[in-house]
């Protein structure tokens, strides 16, 4: 993307905030509901739909902050990173305190492994399901925390 590094941060969190919104809705829903089970998900259409729009928001919010928010807030702070590694970028972030290393690490592996379909095993998948889905909620809630942050140093609105 072109433009300044102003421009690109304000982009990013434009795109992390109609990603998180739409979660943060989705969330919201299934929080309401009494506890589906696997059954009951499979079953029932609108359940699926909501599952699935908690999973690829999170999804999307990771790509997002990964692929643009990472990049366009160290640029906005004039660090050096174009040539680091991810988890350099992810170091530095952490010292700086916008993020926790850890916890993007666990969101990886839990977004990772919704990646594999278990057809004969409806506890695997329901397991990664609810993992995912308090994974999405924390996600979001680091998300708001970062753009807070970004917020108080004057940088970049997301308007």
């Amino acid at each position: 993307m072109s433009g300044t590094a102003g421009d690109r941060l304000r982009w990013a969190r434009w795109e992390a905030d109609r990603h998180a919104a739409v979660l943060d809705d989705a969330l919201r829903d299934w929080k309401v509901l009494p506890a589906p089970t696997p059954e009951q998900i499979e079953a029932d259409r609108g359940l699926r739909l909501l599952t699935d729009q908690i999973l690829f928001r999170f999804t999307k919010l990771q790509d997002s902050l990964g692929e643009r928010l990472i990049p366009a807030t160290l640029e906005s702070l004039a660090e050096p990173s174009e040539q680091w590694p991810m988890r350099d970028r992810l170091d530095r972030l952490e010292k700086l305190g916008y993020l926790d290393v850890d916890a993007w690490l666990q969101w990886r592996e839990i977004r990772n492994r919704l990646a594999h379909e278990y057809p004969d095993a409806p506890g695997i998948r329901h397991a990664q399901l609810l993992a995912a889905i308090e994974a999405a909620a924390a996600l979001v809630e680091a998300y708001r925390a970062w753009d807070a942050r970004l917020d108080a140093a004057g940088r970049g609105s997301s308007g």
